[in-house]
């Protein structure tokens, strides 16, 4: 038996159709190729999540088409380029195996082999085994320890496929034409530490942001890190696509977290002090997140550090809290979602609202900030549900919670949830397997469809020049904190203007509903000037004025104290 060269892999994250300056690496390809790398297969990574050129100009001009091996990570939004790019790499290197992951091609694996000849492989749930399974299979030194059988002839190349159609989780297409090989699944990954850091690096043509944190307890800004301590979360929400990939929850030792970060400073050569968790459920296990905040305190007492759980599980752990605090947690990521009874129930949440109000008191209490994860509607929704909505963020405080982005949000039917199959038997529908349906044409009700479109216009028209309002009037109100020449009475009127465009999106939203809730006689009234959505815009600042008025006042008494905001430098916002 001789020796193959090792092949060609390439890993690509597809674009989901539009920019975000706030992207960071994907790092499940990160670790699948960190993994490989330890078993000494090298690959490259392309990252182009945020892109919005054409996927097969890309791909040509990365030059995709010069590996033996290109596995695509794809989610709903990303799947149409990751099979455009796929097609046009297999229309010039045909032997060239095309390899499908991620929760998109879990859920519907054979749908994707069936209709899409360009797919050799999907790995279905985690990739890293089954991937070392395929590369060692395709080139590995014919002595290694291999845990597949590669067949006796060994010197047929890339295109020599025998006996990797059986690895355990993967899904061919059968040699013969006739149907599927459907493998059985493969065990989770039981445990986490024995796979290296998510240490690789990816090609890509707008580059990463460095990612900060500003502490506002030190008052100062610090450079920040993410880090995933556990995979999945024992939860069943309807809408989740953790579903996809599994509900076996498994968690690294504090230890290794403490050195993944002191791995990442030295490699970069960047004193991370904020860590921001990526966890579906950090908090699955409060014992072991106060063992990981320990051990990161222990480590450096500057490192502060923030994760996303569940309502229910912050109310069941409230004694773990301060100690937590203690050690450096300064927000959390809480999954409150609805404040509607009938939504939550959808939802699959499995938590009555008193409970949602009940945790965002208690962390209030505590001085532990939040982040929220919201969904304004679903298709279902109902105009007392949106007041419920807006009931509890006035009532919990969260008026002054920027960014506005959970004021818009829809919820979104992946494939392979729950929720997804939910509205297609509602509905008397069946969504098409590529397809992810635009969440803002799903509406039942055409008052709640009428209310989500013009919610949507004022966001097309005015949030981004809040934004960028919003963030010279911050600047502004700091520097004449630390001594501004500007005088007393210009820092009290901004005080209040930047409060106004804080609340200009809720007080619209608020106008609005009850404009929905009366038969919209304000947006139907045509002629003068009171109708239609302008005739719903609060008037707002010390003296009561039009937004468009509130905004160039802000910007110009930013500008005179030195703080004007470069044009585009805001985030983007019309992802809908």
């Amino acid at each position: 038996m001789g020796t193959l060269t090792r092949p060609a892999i390439a890993f690509v994250n597809p674009s989901v159709g539009f920019s975000d300056r706030r992207k960071s690496k994907p790092i499940g390809l990160a670790y699948i190729m960190a993994y490989l790398e330890k078993s000494g297969f090298p690959s490259s990574g392309f990252d182009f999540g945020d892109s919005e050129d054409d996927a097969v100009e890309l791909a040509a001009h990365y030059g995709l088409d010069r590996f033996d091996v290109v596995g695509f990570s794809v989610y709903n939004e990303s799947f149409r380029a990751a099979i455009a790019m796929a097609e046009w790499i297999k229309n010039r290197r045909p032997e060239c195996l095309i390899v499908l992951g991620g929760p998109h091609a879990t859920a519907v694996h054979e749908h994707i082999l069936r209709r899409y000849p360009c797919v050799d492989v999907v790995v279905r749930r985690e990739g890293e085994e089954a991937m070392l399974d395929l590369v060692r299979g395709l080139g590995a030194d014919a002595d290694a320890d291999v845990s597949v059988d590669v067949g006796a002839d060994v010197d047929g190349g890339v295109d020599d496929r025998a006996g990797l159609t059986g690895i355990k989780g993967t899904t061919w297409r059968a040699p013969d034409g006739a149907g599927l090989l459907v493998n059985e699944d493969r065990d989770f990954v039981p445990d986490l530490d024995q796979i290296p850091f998510p240490d690789a690096e990816f090609t890509s043509h707008s580059g990463y942001p460095d990612l900060t944190y500003y502490d506002e307890v030190q008052g100062r800004l610090k450079a920040a890190l993410t880090i995933c301590s556990s995979r999945s979360c024992p939860y069943n929400c309807s809408f989740c696509g953790v579903l996809t990939i599994g509900r076996k929850y498994r968690s690294r030792e504090a230890e290794r977290v403490v050195a993944e970060l002191l791995h990442f400073r030295a490699r970069h050569g960047v004193n991370y002090e904020h860590v921001y968790f990526s966890d579906a459920n950090f908090f699955v296990s409060p014992t072991r997140a106060l063992e990981v905040a320990e051990a990161l305190y222990e480590a450096d007492p500057q490192v502060t550090f923030s994760f996303g759980t569940r309502v229910n599980q912050i109310l069941k752990a409230a004694e773990v809290l301060p100690r937590l605090k203690e050690c450096g947690l300064r927000f959390i990521e809480l999954g409150i979602e609805s404040a509607s009874e009938p939504v939550l129930e959808r939802l699959a949440k499995h938590v009555k609202p008193e409970v949602n109000v009940a945790a965002v008191r208690l962390l209030k209490r505590l001085g532990i900030e939040i982040s929220l994860d919201f969904i304004m509607l679903d298709p279902a929704t109902t105009l007392p549900d949106v007041r419920a909505n807006l009931e509890f963020l006035r009532e919990a405080g969260f008026y002054d919670y920027v960014p506005h982005d959970h004021l818009y949000t829809a919820l979104v039917l992946y494939e392979g949830t729950p929720i997804r199959d939910f509205y297609a038997r509602r509905f008397g529908v069946v969504f098409d397997p590529d397809d992810l349906p635009s969440p803002f044409t799903l509406f039942e009700l055409p008052e709640v469809q009428r209310f989500s479109d013009t919610l949507r216009a004022f966001r097309k028209r005015w949030q981004d020049r809040i934004d960028d309002a919003l963030a010279q009037g911050e600047l502004a109100l700091a520097s004449m904190a630390d001594g501004s020449d500007l005088p007393r009475n210009s820092h009290a009127r901004l005080q209040l203007d930047v409060v106004s465009l804080r609340h200009a999106p809720n007080l619209f939203m608020e106008r609005l509903l009850e404009d929905a809730e009366a038969g919209f006689p304000r947006l139907d009234e045509v002629g003068g000037a009171g109708g239609g959505p302008d005739a719903l815009l609060p008037r707002l600042g010390h003296d009561h004025v039009h937004l468009h008025d509130l905004i160039e006042r802000t910007e110009a008494v930013a500008l005179e104290a030195g703080f004007a905001q470069a044009p585009d430098a805001a985030a983007p916002h019309g992802r809908d």
